[in-house]
Formats: structure tokens, C-alpha cells, sequence
């Protein structure tokens, strides 16, 4: 006779049916999310599921806003090209979180619609007010000229990350991160005057 499960409740609980639902998004996408499934895969019964959430695009929905909340404010080491390099090994760990690959699988992907679609913009749009702030703070200090393109520059710096943590066929080291930023705000301080 096998051993009875161990019952999990409350944060434990959520936090184990939200990791399978992510893992299941990944592997067969938001439209064929299945609560069985999920159920299956986190160990627990699917009526525990479906009393928090009776649908599957409910489910999802819970497991990407809870993936994607922030778990750290911007840096602030009281220098751009500090909060610039914490900045990139805080976007490294969380790249690398499998949560995490799966909601920017989703949002670049383009195909969801609907309100999940609308749930992944406004978590990105709120994620880049956020991380602005380091920029934003510098042109306050003085260490970013006002003329600065603070988007521009926070653009070219995200995008390098994704393709240096994300796109990249093999994972960089944070040196090689580090070069990264010095050479885009490098640049950045080099044009103080908009062309």
C-alpha cells in the first residue's frame, strides 16, 4: 500500500499548482491548458485546483501575474553604471527561472489574445516604468545629460540582455554583461548633444 500524500496548504499549495501550471503553459500552450493535467503534474487533487480557480484561463491568468510580480525594486547603487551592471544580473537570474521563460516565451510570441494578451502588456509596461527610474535617476544626478534618449537607452540595454541572456546559444558570463553595459552607456555619455 503506497504511502498517503503529504497535504499541502495555503502559499505552499499555490505556489506548487502555480509552478505546474507555467510548466504546462509551456508545454502545450495557454489554449490547451488542461486543470487535470495540472493537478497531475503538481500532485494534488483537480477539485483543490478548481475551487481557486474554475477555469483554465483563470488559472493561467493567477500564474503569470504571480510569475511576473516583482520581486526586487531597481537598484540603487548611487551610480548609473552600477544600477546599470545590478540591473543585468538581476534580469540574468530572473531569465534563467523557468516561470520566467515561459511568460516572455508567451509575450513574444505574439499569438495570445484576449485578455491573457492584455494581462502580459500591462505587466511589461509595468516592468519597464519600474527599471526607467535607474535611468531616470541618473539625468537627476547629472550623470546623463537632459538631452540623454533615456527610452533609446534603456531599449538598447534590454534588448541586449535578451539577446545576450535569452537569444544567445550559450549563457554569457556577467564580465561579459559587464563589458555590455560599459560599452552602451560609454556611448550614451559620448552623444550629449542629440544628432
Amino acid at each position: 500500500m503506497a504511502a498517503p500524500r503529504k497535504q499541502v496548504r495555503g502559499d505552499e499549495l499555490v505556489a506548487k499548482v502555480f509552478r505546474a501550471a507555467l510548466a504546462e503553459v509551456g508545454r502545450v500552450g495557454i489554449e490547451s491548458l488542461s486543470i487535470e493535467e495540472v493537478a497531475q503534474r503538481a500532485c494534488v487533487n483537480k477539485t483543490t485546483i478548481y475551487r481557486r480557480w474554475p477555469t483554465p484561463e483563470r488559472l493561467a491568468h493567477a500564474a503569470l501575474a504571480c510569475a511576473a510580480e516583482t520581486r526586487s525594486s531597481p537598484p540603487d547603487t548611487g551610480s548609473l553604471r552600477g544600477d546599470l551592471r545590478a540591473f543585468a544580473r538581476e534580469f540574468r537570474r530572473i531569465a534563467a527561472l523557468p516561470d520566467m521563460k515561459t511568460v516572455m516565451r508567451l509575450r513574444w510570441s505574439g499569438t495570445s489574445t484576449g485578455p491573457l494578451a492584455k494581462l502580459l502588456r500591462g505587466i511589461q509596461k509595468k516592468k519597464h516604468a519600474q527599471w526607467m527610474q535607474m535611468l531616470q535617476r541618473a539625468v537627476a544626478r547629472g550623470e546623463l545629460p537632459r538631452t540623454s534618449d533615456v527610452r533609446l537607452v534603456y531599449d538598447v540595454v534590454v534588448g541586449t540582455l535578451i539577446y545576450l541572456e535569452v537569444l544567445s546559444p550559450s549563457r554569457n558570463d556577467v564580465e561579459r554583461l559587464d563589458r555590455a553595459i560599459d560599452t552602451i552607456l560609454d556611448g550614451a555619455l559620448g552623444a550629449s548633444t542629440p544628432r
